[in-house]
């Protein structure tokens, strides 16, 4: 659900020890994860469901834009 969705860094963030966009790509690599959130959708005994699973090992958790958007679309 929603896989093209990609992080970016349009306020060019940086902390003391890199840049955010590196950490990312760290973190990607490092989890195979594209995101800090998987979402889906399926059906449970015949009822429509969503699901999002945060995924501590990718960034603790964080969430950018991206993981937001993916939570508002499971909500609606």
């Amino acid at each position: 659900m929603d896989e093209d969705m990609i992080s970016l860094d349009p306020i060019e963030f940086q902390s003391e020890e890199e840049l955010y966009k590196d950490r990312i790509d760290f973190y990607q690599r490092k989890t195979g994860l594209t995101e800090a959130i998987q979402t889906g959708t399926g059906q449970l005994n015949g009822i429509p469901i969503a699901i999002g699973v945060m995924d501590f090992q990718f960034m603790g958790g964080s969430m950018g834009s991206v993981v937001g958007e993916k939570i508002t679309l499971l909500i609606e």
